[in-house]
């Protein structure tokens, strides 16, 4: 996941327990008919769907499945995740108090780290690159408002050398949309793409789901996740359902995952067997 990502409309609600049921109900069935070939004649929600009981329950090759859906999350992820997302836009306030652009700008702060998470750092230094980057940005508003291309700028290792070692603009159409963080004109990265995924954390997300879900009352358990913040280990995640849920209570578990955003032109929807 990225900014990109956070800042477009979810193609369904993750806070909505009942509308989530419905689709991720409705795409299950679609699988099992498309690929698994299984006689399915519909599903229907269970009303009492507390106490690990079915969230749904399924008319499957003429018998009544049952079954339940749950999300997995990779929680320590979105932690890091949303702190940088904070600090994006306390810089994007900072800047525009000293001085806000009269175009939309997009800002690309390049720290000088690779690791699997973002630095601990004070208000001390966001007050002083704000300051550096504001003074910048209006020396060189009549370029960016003039030339469509990046301007690129090099900090004083002195000062700075903990937090970044450079940043750059670039100005943004006035018929698009900034895909980063901020307000005022003024929309941050600070280099999302560098938050790793920990083996640890997709330990603990499975590890949740099984505590949650296991030695319930149903035959099937459907994991869905938003395909956005697991960052190409879906397989990964896969193969840590396989050995956690090897002796489960469940006759059959399924993952599922897709790209929970809204405007997807081509939606491709993944559903793996746990053999």
């Amino acid at each position: 996941m990225n900014g990109s990502n956070d800042n477009k409309p979810k193609w369904v609600n993750e806070t909505e327990t009942k509308e989530i049921e419905q689709l991720i109900g409705f795409l299950f069935i679609n699988y099992l008919r498309k690929v698994e070939n299984r006689k399915v004649q519909h599903f229907s929600p269970n009303k009492n769907d507390e106490n690990k009981n079915p969230d749904i329950f399924i008319h499957l090759d003429g018998k009544l499945q049952s079954a339940q859906i749950t999300q997995i999350r990779l929680n320590d992820y979105l932690t890091k995740f949303n702190e940088t997302k904070n600090l994006c836009n306390k810089l994007s306030k900072l800047i525009t108090e000293i001085y806000k652009p009269p175009l939309k700008i997009n800002i690309q702060i390049y720290p000088p780290w690779e690791a699997e998470e973002p630095i601990r750092s004070k208000h001390k230094i966001h007050k002083r690159i704000a300051k550096v980057i504001a003074l910048s940005l209006s020396e060189n508003i009549d370029k960016l408002s003039t030339n469509n291309e990046f301007l690129n700028f090099d900090l004083d290792k002195s000062i700075f050398r903990d937090f970044a070692d450079s940043y750059n603009f670039y100005p943004i159409p006035d018929n698009c949309k900034s895909n980063y963080f901020g307000e005022n004109n003024v929309y941050i990265d600070y280099e999302f793409d560098d938050i790793k995924i920990s083996e640890e954390d997709i330990i603990n997300a499975v590890n949740k789901v099984y505590t949650d879900k296991n030695n319930g009352h149903s035959q099937i358990l459907i994991i869905w996740g938003d395909q956005n913040q697991f960052m190409g280990t879906e397989s990964k995640i896969y193969n840590q359902i396989q050995k956690k849920f090897i002796n489960s209570s469940f006759e059959s578990i399924y993952f599922l995952f897709f790209y929970n955003t809204l405007d997807i032109e081509i939606r491709t929807i993944s559903c793996w067997k746990i053999e």
